[in-house]
């Protein structure tokens, strides 16, 4: 009985949609607790959705726990699997401050494997893990350039953190441009992406969120 469900989700889900020129990590152990080219190929596909400045996700919403070999065939059920749970791609202009505050939430809970360790596009961050929890952030660069307390930025995130979901509440103080309903299916979103890219993945970690101690 079950089996015509399953081949009518076949022919929907096993689709090439691009391939793995390097090796991809989604492992749970790497996802929440340091940078990973599978994470930089999210945010940077919202980012990049957007149009934003800076591209923000938790490490808790990639859930494949795998690890692709280069050369690997990634299907829209990969993606789809590495983001099961329906969240959208959604806008916000932020402060500073309140990215600040965002990034020091997202390494608060980092030696407890924490899912909202932070995944970024479009800046640099350096903590201390040695340090009080809110108190970790050492440096931060969007682009080439220090984070501005006092400046507005625009921040491609997803629906469930805009919400203060793991511990996101600064995202709300922001004004929302692309709010849940009018957001995309993130999955749909990194799918996308991939095909803009010509179906070659290609992101490594490149020194976006570096762990002092």
């Amino acid at each position: 009985k079950l089996q015509p469900f399953e081949d009518r989700l076949s022919a929907e889900l096993d689709i090439d949609i691009g391939e793995a020129l390097v090796e991809l990590d989604t492992q749970r152990a790497t996802i929440r607790t340091m940078e990973s080219g599978f994470a930089n190929l999210i945010a940077d596909a919202i980012r990049n959705a957007t149009g934003a400045e800076i591209g923000l996700t938790n490490g808790g919403g990639i859930r494949g726990n795998r690890l692709y070999e280069a050369g690997h065939v990634l299907t829209r059920r990969d993606v789809l699997s590495e983001l099961p749970f329906g969240n959208t791609t959604v806008l916000v202009e932020l402060s500073g401050a309140d990215l600040m505050a965002a990034l020091e939430n997202g390494v608060s809970q980092v030696e407890e494997g924490a899912g909202r360790f932070p995944r970024v596009s479009g800046l640099r961050l350096t903590y201390d893990a040695g340090q009080p929890a809110g108190a970790r952030v050492t440096e931060v660069l969007v682009g080439e350039a220090p984070l501005d307390l006092a400046a507005t930025y625009a921040v491609a995130t997803n629906d469930y953190m805009l919400g203060g979901g793991d511990g996101y509440a600064s995202l709300g103080n922001g004004e929302v441009l692309i709010d849940g309903a009018a957001g995309t299916l993130m999955a749909n979103t990194v799918m996308n992406y991939i095909t803009a890219l010509g179906g070659k993945v290609d992101q490594v970690a490149e020194g976006r969120v570096t762990r002092l101690n």
